[in-house]
């Protein structure tokens, strides 16, 4: 099924959804390819499944979003898929990961960041994204309108955000530029408490208000492949 562009993949249950990306990620993803994470729990057990199977291959790993704070808080993306043990996975395939936090100011970590993302890009022939869509509508660690980016210019890839809802208020995540130059993006949205967020997003409306409303943008959408245990309305 397609919607607007987007590709959609309907399955029963998160179950299953996890073992549709999987298979999308071994077919897709490579040793020319640089893979990047999402946080959050939504992808959580693909990347358990991913570790103990031992079947990807890719050229780079590293990371859409991140809560700041020292590295590997209690609370931190990085942390979470360390815990998966996906980590040790590449290690062994000697496949290098490129977190965000450095225990460095966060200006100069989100500068950093920006450095690594551009030359991820260069290096590497394609790039592929896990994303998440939030409750509240939010993807990658882009938040809702009523949050505001503290680092942004017209050439940034990576911003930071100063008011995110929840306990970690301060984010560093791809921002839609960023996001705009990936091949290829899989995005994740399991569960009736994300129903109302895919049905905004397919809303007309500002991309502002409902974030995940850019990857239904026409030269965004044509990137795109939502897993979904949702209906989603023709």
């Amino acid at each position: 099924m397609d919607k607007e562009g987007i590709k959609i993949i309907k399955v029963k249950d998160a179950k299953e959804g996890v073992e549709v990306c999987k298979k999308l990620l071994y077919e897709i993803v490579s040793k020319n390819t640089v893979l990047f994470l999402s946080g959050g729990s939504t992808p959580k057990t693909l990347y358990e499944v991913l570790a103990k199977e031992k079947k990807l291959k890719a050229g780079a790993v590293a990371m859409v979003d991140e809560r700041c704070g020292k590295k590997l808080h209690d609370g931190s993306n990085e942390l979470m898929i360390k815990n998966t043990h996906l980590l040790s996975f590449l290690r062994k395939l000697n496949t290098k990961f490129y977190p965000i936090l450095q225990n460095e100011e966060i200006t100069k970590t989100a500068s950093n960041f920006d450095e690594t993302v551009r030359f991820l890009f260069n290096y590497f022939a394609k790039s592929v994204a896990i994303l998440g869509v939030g409750k509240d509508g939010h993807t990658a660690g882009i938040p809702v309108q009523d949050s505001k980016a503290i680092v942004q210019s017209k050439t940034d890839l990576v911003t930071i955000f100063d008011s995110f809802p929840g306990e970690f208020k301060e984010r560093i995540s791809l921002n839609f530029l960023g996001l705009s130059k990936l091949d290829q993006i899989i995005v994740m949205i399991f569960g009736e408490d994300k129903k109302q967020a895919l049905k905004l997003m397919f809303k007309p409306g500002s991309i502002d208000e409902i974030p995940a409303r850019f990857l239904t943008q026409k030269e965004i959408a044509r990137k795109v492949t939502i897993v979904t245990d949702q209906e989603i309305n023709e």
